[in-house]
């Protein structure tokens, strides 16, 4: 039962990340029009940013919401973001080359998520195996304990001791938090090097608001 109710804890906020990015791309495309794809893909990112630099402060007590909350708004900026990320680059290309296009993009995101996650997930791991206490214990059990969250619960469980189960819980989310912070910090670069390299505005984008421009005159 409680594995149970940890299970659905996690799930909630983890199906909202990944629902986020989708809401976030539907009104991308007419924000990008109005405002062209660089400010588009930058504002995308420092929203992104500035949720993984809230979701830094995440403690112990903090709320299932709390962890929801943070989490959409990351995945909210990653799908404005991304999203005129790729149709910006797929606008720029030649449409007989657009499909060797979208291949290379979907190679680059195969590569670098896998690379992104293994970043960060040593980030998370090194800042949890930092922040144990694990005083007292075996060498054999203290070696278990280090190997992940789950296996720390577990020894804690096996051992009845509240207060390693504490430690475990703290260490998690200290690493989590110094995850996050790497994260936040990569976005913020990312924002900077989309401020000078993206285009301002496809010549597609101008002239989509011409007769707009029109009809307003």
């Amino acid at each position: 039962m409680r594995a149970s109710r940890t299970a659905r804890a996690v799930a909630s906020p983890a199906a909202q990340l990944f629902r986020e990015p989708v809401l976030g791309a539907v009104p991308a495309d007419r924000v990008a029009q109005r405002a062209g794809a660089k400010l588009t893909v930058a504002a995308g990112l420092a929203i992104t940013g500035a949720g993984l630099a809230v979701g830094a402060t995440t403690a112990i007590g903090s709320s299932q919401w709390f962890v929801a909350a943070w989490m959409a708004i990351v995945g909210f900026g990653m799908g404005t973001a991304f999203a005129t990320a790729a149709s910006a680059a797929l606008k720029t290309i030649p449409a007989e080359k657009s499909g060797v296009a979208s291949a290379m993009m979907q190679a680059m995101q195969k590569v670098g998520f896998p690379l992104g996650s293994a970043i960060v997930g040593s980030v998370l791991v090194t800042g949890y195996q930092a922040q144990l206490n694990v005083t007292g214990l075996p060498a054999a059990a203290a070696s278990v304990v280090k190997q992940s969250v789950f296996a720390g619960v577990a020894v804690a469980g096996q051992v009845h001791s509240s207060a390693l189960l504490d430690s475990v819980r703290s260490a998690f989310v200290a690493g989590m938090d110094a995850a996050l912070v790497v994260s936040a910090a990569t976005a913020a670069v990312a924002m900077v090097l989309a401020l000078i390299f993206l285009p301002g505005r496809l010549p597609s984008e101008a002239r989509s608001l011409t007769p707009v421009a029109e009809r307003a005159a």
